[in-house]
């Protein structure tokens, strides 16, 4: 049973990935990096040092985020989804592993009273 869910596990790391969930990582990826708090430091001071309408800024920042917001739960979800397959075999492994380890314990058992 736990091979079933370790050829599923491998089959999605194999699985080609959707351009789209290719781009979220990137994406989520690259927010994630000092390159994109510099640049968002950076342009704030530019817009606040030219003195630019702060309502124009709000609503940019509010749009940057909500867009954001959305790809990087993409990115989770998938990721999500890996993690679930890998938590499910492992869990399986586990048990398969068990119930060798308790064969193995009977067998000692017989041998010892054999010896005895």
């Amino acid at each position: 049973m736990n091979i079933d869910y370790h050829q599923r596990l491998e089959k999605y790391r194999q699985a080609k990935l959707k351009k789209s969930e290719l781009a979220s990582d990137a994406i989520a990826k690259w927010c994630g990096s000092w390159s994109f708090l510099i640049l968002h430091i950076i342009g704030f001071i530019i817009w606040l040092s030219v003195k630019w309408n702060f309502n124009i800024l709000t609503l940019i920042v509010s749009f940057e985020a909500i867009l954001l917001m959305n790809i990087l739960l993409m990115s989770q979800n998938r990721q999500a989804k890996q993690d679930d397959l890998r938590d499910e075999a492992d869990y399986q492994a586990d048990r398969s592993a068990e119930a060798k380890i308790g064969e193995l314990a009977k067998i000692v058992k017989e041998i010892k009273e054999k010896i005895k």
